[in-house]
């Protein structure tokens, strides 16, 4: 299982300094869809120059001009780029004939889509390299949140996917055990007091 860093800052420079921080124990870096509104695409080319061994993943949730708007971020340099399952299956098609033509891929967010078991299957049908079984900050933030329904919609997909929401060292354990291809976690390193250390004891928790 890869582990994913989700970079939800706002400025490149702090994108830099967390993604060194934390490269060598992460597989994939992700500038968060906060950053990149924030700080525009420069910091998907920044990113990508400091750490080109790295996958980069923009998080555009794409929900409209799928092609045009997966071209714009490969261009940058993303390795990855975000649609979201709610979008026309025309914006994911779309998004990844980009991919195709950058040799990249397309990732199907599934934030927000009631049935993700379903939207799973349709989205890789459509050519996603995976999908992201995704809580958002204001979900995790609702009382008796947790990750069971994430976890249970990944393994009855039975396609590639990722987790994003709230997973930690307390968790990890139960994201792998669910056949997750990527675990995404966001404030469980940048939040940490030390995102390095963080970022070290999860990868050990990958077994």
């Amino acid at each position: 299982m890869k582990l994913q860093v989700a970079m939800d800052v706002l400025t490149t420079e702090a994108a830099l300094e967390l993604a060194g921080q934390v490269a060598e124990y992460v597989d994939i870096i992700e500038l968060g869809t906060p950053l990149i509104k924030a700080a525009g695409l420069s910091a998907v080319t920044a990113v990508k120059k400091a750490h080109p061994d790295k996958i980069v993943f923009a998080d555009m949730k794409t929900m409209d001009a799928g092609e045009l708007e997966a071209d714009i971020a490969f261009k940058a340099g993303a390795d990855l780029v975000t649609v979201l399952g709610s979008a026309d299956d025309s914006t994911i098609a779309g998004a990844v004939k980009a991919a195709k033509a950058h040799n990249k891929g397309i990732v199907v967010d599934l934030i927000g889509v009631a049935d993700k078991v379903t939207r799973a299957k349709e989205a890789r049908a459509l050519g996603a390299k995976f999908v992201e079984m995704h809580a958002g900050l204001d979900e995790q933030a609702l009382p008796g949140f947790d990750l069971t329904g994430l976890l249970r919609a990944g393994a009855e997909a039975r396609v590639p996917f990722s987790v994003a929401g709230g997973v930690k060292l307390a968790t990890i354990e139960a994201v792998q055990k669910a056949g997750a291809d990527v675990a995404v976690v966001g404030g469980g390193i940048y939040s940490a007091a030390d995102p390095a250390l963080a970022a070290k004891q999860l990868r050990a928790a990958i077994k």
